[in-house]
């Protein structure tokens, strides 16, 4: 246990009730011993939120579990601290992040506050809104307006008239008058803006130690903001202003949860591709710690799991064999995704468009290694996509297509040699494990089971079979005159045989592959 007492246990699924009480949003029991992030985070937090107010940067690339985490966290953080979660893009319609702000810290608040709350620290809290409410350009010109009794935009236009040296006639609009009572007005309204804030931190104070004292909880009171790099850009940049010079205060701790690269290209949205938008952004942030990026095989497990897929239906129709369980098909389908190096958005369209394929196969065998791999080089290498079914010639060392040279030409980023698995079942295809030659029947000498073989010799042996067409009986007869001569058979022969039985033609990969490419990314 930590010295503060903050142990978190994620090991067990967490249902969060919603928030009209009508139904529960179940997270799944963590993978990726991630409580102690957030264990670290709530000590070295609470130490700091007694200094001042405090601003984390919580960094999250896409598909990291960002609001998972935060879920999670705030499950925990609730049994000790007063907690405000604010998803920020379900908002974002809204033309006010500080009133989406403040809403939710007095809503959420508010319920932990009871229905015997402090009805002055309520008071004073509305109030505080409304003081320092920032005045949209129609409001200022209503201030003038008031004080003046001219409007703005006629004052406005006299000071910009410079077409002259003499200067505006006195009495024309009683400029000199209303000028005065301009300027008077600005520097009221700034006043009590600066006013209202303080105000309104005053009468945060109170309510957090009201609760505090009410719920038996301990300073400081969290806020969790998540999605922010999903707004507008505008209302982004608006809302961590308003974080900014609103809410620096003692006892308040706010978590900004970010895939920060896309909210740095918010930042530049609004001041200019060539604006600085990292040394911007650390004026916000006190810190940044970064989540670690879930591995692709337990980011497709869970997908996967989702997906409730069948697998004694499917594995029939599947090279290689998954008969083993959900974890080959899985494991197929992560291999592919590391040879590529795909981001784990992409991994998720990946995993998508090869259910959509299992789903409408019409009971045809497929190599999921092969789909899988062209899924990705249809969208990310399409010089050799249409290369390879025929479109255009191939370029590089052979004129080849199967050849590896000329594959490695064309997809010469990616890691395609790395070592995989792959289950062989060669006794579905030889009985009693004999080939014939003729009248003559050979032991095959090889057994089922798992083989490692490197991914691109897959690749390989499936361009080698659908582009030149030999059927299985010419891999048969290697096979057998090997064995007639005691020679011993090698991963290759076995799996070119199994390759060639499967039977999809290479139009029919081309149209599993691009009708699922129709569904945009």
């Amino acid at each position: 246990m930590s010295a503060l007492g903050n142990e978190f246990d994620w090991s067990k699924p967490y249902n969060k009730e919603s928030d009209d009480k009508q139904s529960f949003e179940t997270f799944p029991a963590d993978q990726l011993d991630r409580a102690k992030y957030a264990e670290f985070l709530t000590n070295y937090l609470v130490e700091e939120g007694k200094n001042g107010g405090y601003v984390l940067n919580l960094n999250a690339r896409w598909g990291t579990g960002k609001t998972y985490f935060l879920n999670r966290w705030k499950a925990d953080l609730e049994k000790q601290y007063p907690v405000v979660y604010i998803d920020a893009w379900k908002q974002d319609y809204s033309d006010d992040p500080l009133l989406t702000v403040v809403a939710s810290i007095i809503s959420q608040l508010r319920r932990l506050a009871g229905d015997d709350a402090d009805k002055i620290v309520l008071k004073a809290a509305e109030k505080a809104i409304r003081l320092f409410k920032v005045a949209a350009p129609a409001i200022t010109k209503g201030l003038v307006k008031k004080a003046t009794g001219v409007q703005f935009d006629d004052i406005a236009a006299t000071w910009q008239d410079d077409s002259s040296d003499s200067p505006a006639p006195m009495g024309a609009l009683g400029v000199g008058d209303a000028a005065g009572k301009v300027v008077q007005a600005l520097i009221d309204d700034h006043n009590a803006k600066l006013q209202g804030v303080d105000t309104f931190k005053e009468s945060m104070a109170q309510w957090i130690k009201a609760i505090i004292g009410k719920q038996s909880l301990n300073y400081p009171a969290f806020i969790l903001i998540d999605e922010l790099d999903r707004c507008r850009p505008s209302y982004a940049v608006e809302m961590l202003e308003v974080i900014k010079h609103f809410f620096d205060m003692k006892d308040v701790v706010f978590v900004v949860a970010t895939d920060t690269e896309q909210l740095q290209h918010a930042v530049k949205a609004v001041y200019g591709v060539d604006f600085n938008a990292a040394t911007y952004l650390g004026r916000f942030f006190r810190r940044r710690c970064t989540l670690q990026e879930m591995p692709r095989n337990k980011f497709i497990a869970q997908k996967v799991n989702q997906q409730n897929i069948n697998i004694d239906e499917l594995a029939p129709f599947i090279w290689p064999d998954i008969s083993d369980g959900v974890h080959r098909y899985t494991e197929i389908l992560a291999n592919t995704a590391d040879a590529f190096y795909l981001p784990l958005r992409e991994v998720e369209q990946l995993v998508d468009k090869v259910y959509l394929i299992m789903k409408n196969r019409n009971g045809k065998k497929i190599n999921l290694y092969h789909l899988a791999s062209f899924l990705i080089i249809h969208d990310k290498y399409s010089d050799f996509y249409h290369c390879y079914f025929g479109e255009r010639k191939p370029k590089g060392p052979s004129s080849s297509i199967s050849d590896i040279s000329t594959i490695m030409h064309y997809i010469d980023d990616a890691n395609i040699n790395i070592e995989v698995e792959i289950g062989l079942t060669p006794s579905q295809h030889f009985p009693k494990g004999l080939v014939t030659k003729g009248n003559v029947g050979y032991s095959l000498d090889f057994h089922d089971g798992y083989y490692k073989v490197r991914f691109d010799s897959i690749v390989q042996a499936q361009i080698e079979v659908l582009r030149n067409s030999p059927n299985a009986k010419y891999y048969h007869d290697q096979i057998a005159q090997k064995r007639s001569s005691q020679g011993k058979l090698i991963v290759g022969e076995i799996m070119k045989y199994e390759l060639a039985l499967l039977k999809p033609s290479l139009s029919q990969y081309k149209d599993w592959i691009e009708l699922a490419a129709t569904f945009d990314n």
